[in-house]
């Protein structure tokens, strides 16, 4: 029985030794695992980057936004200060008559 199951396990080895891979499968395929992983970290880098971008963008946005918040503020708070000064203008108008 022990020489069946070896024989057996012999016989699979050499069926499956010919049907691998050749070595120029293999560094065809190890050529192409390289180029791939070099394609991978330079799409990692053009990602990092992009993220940095948006980063600094949104930064932009956010200081540019607080700039134009202000200044709606003090566009607000002069257009209050002119109607006040139109209506004591007004006023003062009426007190000559």
């Amino acid at each position: 029985m022990k020489r069946y199951v070896l024989w057996a396990i012999l016989a699979a080895f050499l069926v499956a030794g010919p049907v691998g891979c050749g070595k120029k499968e293999i560094e065809a395929l190890n050529t192409k695992v390289t180029q791939l992983e070099k394609d991978l970290a330079s799409a990692k880098q053009q990602a990092a980057d992009k993220t940095k971008e948006a980063d600094d963008l949104r930064a932009r946005v956010n200081q540019m936004q607080a700039t134009a918040d202000a200044h709606a503020a003090e566009v607000s708070k002069l257009k209050a200060e002119r109607d006040k000064l139109k209506r004591d203008l007004a006023a003062a108008k009426k007190k000559r008559r």
